[in-house]
């Protein structure tokens, strides 16, 4: 496995060895480069990506926990795989908790969220299908704000997991679709209305729709 060009499209090292390496095979793995059982060696990754086993280790644990990797004793690491039932249930897990959150972030949106929510929304639309990392980063950065005001650390760190599993087994269907983007963004400035208007419960219909709506993008190879 090509660990170098993976690191070449997230970007030179800033900060700490460890979290750079955690990026580098996230990426990895929701592009799927490196793909659901594929075993994550250790030796290898190190010396491709010019590091110590240390920080490799730890990138790993914390991959571990966000559902992306499975660590055995004695076996090593790798990357986990996961059902068609699995994923439903996680989309469920997602839309819940999103709109729990945005009931209580809406009421508390200022001018500045509303401007920013909008400045996305024209971002995306001015982004190509091409370029898959940038619509996942603006898609993820708008409902980030829509729920800034929640304050629900459990939560975020729940839907964290889940968002980063689900975009392995959508970003190419989903992000990639010209077709797909335009409903999703027209879906983004629905949202971004009703929140205006004072309309919260509808606000919260419509995130509920808008994420369940890419239950229709999942793999038909999935079992």
């Amino acid at each position: 496995m090509d660990y170098k060009a993976i690191a070449e499209q997230v970007g030179p090292r800033v900060g700490a060895t460890q979290e750079w390496i955690f990026h580098v095979l996230r990426e990895g793995i929701i592009s799927g480069k490196l793909p659901g059982g594929m075993q994550l060696k250790q030796d290898e990754i190190s010396a491709a990506l010019n590091v110590s086993h240390i920080p490799v280790r730890e990138a790993l644990r914390r991959l571990e926990a966000q559902g992306l990797v499975r660590i055995h004793a004695n076996r090593g690491a790798a990357v986990t795989e996961l059902t068609r039932s699995e994923l439903l249930d996680m989309m469920e897990v997602r839309a819940t908790l999103s709109v729990m959150m945005l009931r209580n972030s809406a009421p508390m949106l200022t001018k500045s969220d509303f401007d920013a929510l909008e400045e996305i929304v024209r971002q995306q639309r001015e982004t190509t299908g091409e370029d898959i990392v940038r619509s996942e980063e603006l898609n993820y950065k708008f409902h980030e704000i829509l729920t800034s005001h929640a304050k629900n650390s459990m939560a975020n760190f729940l839907l964290e997991l889940v968002h980063a599993n689900i975009d392995r087994y959508l970003r190419s269907n989903f992000y990639g679709s010209e077709q797909t983007r335009e409903i999703s963004i027209n879906e983004h400035e629905a949202i971004i209305q009703t929140c205006r208007e004072g309309d919260f419960e509808s606000a919260c219909n419509l995130l509920r729709d808008h994420i369940l709506n890419a239950k229709q993008f999942i793999p038909t190879s999935m079992k």
